[in-house]
């Protein structure tokens, strides 16, 4: 098994989280600041090799009406990372992934939503892909 980081990625903030290395659970992680392509590459490809990530699963904004600018600018941002990492990168439909995590932490009593919030919604984006993967493996066995 691996370790895989889960990015919701946001034109302000990025929201990183991690799977555990049995790939079952997903954690939150840490929050980038947007600071332009480069420096965000940068930052996740030193992540990637730092924490031994052998996949990244990123969530793609594919609202109810179809595609968007963010879903536009995520794409591009895939791009930008397949062309510099080896390692596979899957994209999982994101849609009220925001939405559900505010809700988490306010249900778990946290005061400072804006300063996890975006690493709650990578880590359900992360975890929903655990959670689908897992079934599938339990249905081949």
């Amino acid at each position: 098994m691996s370790i895989i980081l889960g990015i919701d990625y946001g034109d302000k903030r990025i929201g990183l989280s991690l799977s555990d290395p049995e790939e079952k659970l997903a954690r939150r992680f840490y929050t980038l600041i947007n600071e332009g392509e480069e420096k965000v590459l940068e930052a996740i490809i030193e992540e990637i090799e730092k924490e031994n990530i052998e996949k990244v699963v990123i969530g793609l904004p594919l609202g109810f009406s179809g595609e968007s600018d963010q879903t536009r600018k995520v794409e591009k941002f895939i791009g930008i990372l397949g062309e510099n990492v080896t390692i596979p990168i899957i994209k999982v439909n994101e849609v009220l992934t925001s939405k559900m995590a505010q809700e988490n932490l306010l249900n778990a009593g946290v005061k400072d939503i804006k300063g996890i919030l975006d690493q709650e919604a990578a880590r359900i984006i992360l975890q929903d892909y655990l959670d689908m993967k897992n079934i599938r493996d339990i249905e081949r066995d």
